[in-house]
């Protein structure tokens, strides 16, 4: 097979398409809507709506044409342009390279972790291809029985599956940096031991055979830096998680494939589930710690737009392969544990702004950085769009002159106005309707996903739950842009990742302030018009009942009663593959012993105090990193007899120490014997 050469000029027609077409409809609807709001004269309020409208009608147009792209690549040709792929022999041949699979991870559970590292390694081994693989697990856990539950789950799992020299466990102390600091430590100890890397995150599970397509694809196009392959969320029960499972399942590939038809080599990277080039990694894509305080100064939090940005300023490319299959990971269970995880991935895209100028980035990639940037501004802007259409509305109805409209009237023509609102629901819902279209043609898929039918009242059902939760993630998005640009800054910590019902008190207490907004909505469009209070409907209705939607979709037991019924169904549950199956067989036959206390445990356990010295003593730095207060007091409490319990910064500084830890244990066991 010849090899495809990737050039920037052979990019230029299908982004000239998509973003020509984005830009040319963005500028009709909004000269529709100046013409609109200028029928009467334009009012101040007016001209803020025209600005908010432009920008968020643009938005949608490039997502709209992004999709319009997808599609057409997933009917007429199943592979992006611009990489060369193995020919049968090739894909014969024993991989040359050495890769690492590294997986980061921070107080996760050891249990889920530890199931699809081994699930992962042995599908890798099913291949054939292991010898070319290494596995490591990268703790950034900060609580001891955690770190000591891990330390278990690592030597069994090498344990049960033979993986001495293969699967490596490595605890930092110095959580600097995050992930990304997390990696970066990986990178600087054994990364040039390898020609690529694979990251994974803590919730990540990949199929074998993908692994070996990404690390032959690498070596086949050495100027390649970063392949992603496109992760799909399976896993979770509750019925939140199964919407968000559904319509990744369904609309997602038609937009990872739009994204990828028009990016092509500039496309972006999603920070897991991806492989890297090690070494252009290392030399090319180290992070600056930008200047000032958080949340703009400091460590950056959304790492992997920025290191894919680097590795095309260092002249490689980065490539978004849909086709490639067999990436997974999980979805947030609930509404609220959502909007957590997104706070954090707000300010890190907030960041962002500051390098959107940085000399000799690509142009794509300063794009990139924008379109992250208005991925949650998008929300604000919408936001201010409504109060802008109210504003403009009170504006109309109580302070223009009496005598110059001959009765109170709406600032826009509302038949016209409701034609303009068709085109741009019909834009925003086309991803979906074109996933849905695919999915029916393909009859083998449908069928696993219930049948045509319940697949069509699954894609209903879905948008209109879709709907009434977009106006709360619009005010949650609001409050995340708007806290940002205040100071407020976020904290690290875990995600939730497990089925759990939600307490009505706090959903309650999350989602007062959104009621209240929208009986304001209410309210106030009341006092112009009905016809008012009819357009703002949709909206306020999702703000009203945030609280029994977020506290019902948060239920295993709803989403269970749906897929019992064909509903919310993905073919990966109806014929689970192989890897998706072993994880969970795992999960269930190998969960992890919790540990109540850490200390105690290393004291009193021989298996579990040789395990802890032995990795201690392997990893001399660490001992360098306790507090040499809170050693002091460890000490005077194990070994002088008292009887109050360690503080939890106690239980790390002695779990540092192997002196500390044989002295105590040699006591004990001079006790037990006497």
């Amino acid at each position: 097979m010849e090899a495809h050469s990737f050039s920037p000029d052979s990019t230029g027609p299908r982004r000239a398409a998509v973003l020509g077409l984005a830009a040319a409809t963005t500028f009709i609807g909004s000269r529709e809507m100046h013409r609109l709001l200028s029928a009467q004269g334009t009012s101040a309020p007016e001209l803020v709506l025209m600005v908010l409208f432009t920008l968020c009608f643009g938005w949608i147009a490039l997502s709209f044409w992004t999709a319009i792209a997808g599609f057409l690549q997933l009917v007429l040709g199943p592979r992006i342009p611009g990489l060369r792929y193995p020919t049968a022999e090739e894909e014969a041949r024993p991989l040359t390279s050495r890769t690492s699979v590294v997986m980061p991870i921070h107080n996760e559970d050891p249990t889920a972790v530890f199931a699809n590292v081994q699930a992962t390694y042995e599908s890798v081994a099913a291949t054939g291809h292991l010898d070319a693989f290494d596995f490591y697990v990268l703790s950034d856990s900060t609580r001891a029985e955690a770190w000591v539950a891990e330390e278990l789950a690592w030597s069994d799992l090498v344990r049960r599956v033979g993986g001495q020299g293969r699967i490596f466990y490595r605890r930092r102390t110095d959580n600097t940096g995050k992930k990304a600091g997390n990696l970066g430590d990986f990178c600087e100890r054994w990364g040039r031991r390898y020609d690529f890397t694979v990251v994974l995150d803590a919730d990540s599970l990949m199929d074998g055979r993908t692994l070996v397509k990404m690390a032959r694809l690498m070596e086949l196009n050495p100027r390649a830096g970063i392949i992603q392959a496109p992760p799909l969320c399976v896993g979770r029960m509750t019925l939140f998680a199964r919407l968000q499972q559904f319509a990744g399942r369904v609309y997602g590939p038609v937009v990872a494939a739009g994204a990828a038809a028009w990016q092509l080599g500039e496309s972006n990277y999603w920070g897991h589930n991806a492989i890297l080039r090690t070494e252009a990694f290392i030399n090319h894509c180290g992070l600056p710690v930008l200047p000032g305080k958080q949340p703009f100064g400091g460590h950056i939090l959304s790492h992997d737009f920025v290191e894919a940005a680097l590795m095309r300023r260092a002249g490689y490319t980065v490539w978004l392969v849909p086709e490639l299959g067999g990436s997974y990971e999980q979805p947030p269970p609930n509404l609220l544990a959502y909007a957590q995880r997104d706070r954090r991935w707000c300010q890190g895209n907030l960041q962002h702004l500051s390098l959107v100028m940085a000399g000799g980035l690509h142009p794509l990639s300063r794009a990139h950085f924008l379109m992250g940037v208005m991925s949650y501004v998008a929300s604000p802007l919408w936001l201010l769009f409504l109060v802008s259409g109210l504003a403009a509305a009170l504006h109309d109805r109580f302070l223009l002159d009496p005598h110059t409209q001959e009765a109170p009237h709406l600032a826009f023509d509302a038949p016209a106005a409701l034609r303009l609102f068709g085109v741009s629901m019909a834009m925003l819902f086309a991803p979906k309707v074109l996933g849905l279209l695919l999915a029916l043609f393909r009859s083998d898929e449908s069928a696993r996903m219930g049948g045509r039918v319940k697949l069509v009242l699954s894609v209903l059902l879905e948008s209109v739950l879709a709907s009434l939760l977009a106006p709360v993630m619009m005010l949650f998005q609001s409050h995340f842009v708007f806290g940002t640009l205040l100071g407020y800054r976020v904290n690290w910590s875990s995600q939730q990742r497990e089925d759990a019902d939600l307490p009505w008190s706090e959903a309650a207490r999350r989602h007062a302030a959104h009621v209240a907004v929208g009986v304001g909505v209410i309210a106030i469009a009341s006092l112009v018009s009905a016809s008012l209070v009819a357009w703002l409907m949709p909206v306020a209705v999702g703000l009203l009942l945030s609280i029994p939607l977020t506290v019902l979709t948060a239920r295993a037991s709803l989403g269970t009663w749906a897929a019992r019924r064909g509903l919310f169904l993905l073919p990966e549950e109806t014929e689970p593959p192989e890897v998706l199956e072993r994880a969970q067989t795992l999960c269930e036959e190998h969960a992890v012993e919790s540990v109540d206390d850490a200390v105690e445990r290393v004291l009193s356990d021989t298996k579990t105090h040789a395990l802890h010295l032995a990795l201690l003593e392997s990893q001399p730095e660490l001992v360098r990193d306790s507090v040499p207060a809170a050693l002091e007091s460890a000490r005077r409490k194990l070994l002088g007899g008292a009887t109050e319990p360690l503080s939890a910064q106690e239980k790390v500084a002695a779990l540092l120490d192997i002196d500390t830890l044989s002295e105590a244990r040699e006591q004990r066991l001079t006790r037990t014997l006497s």
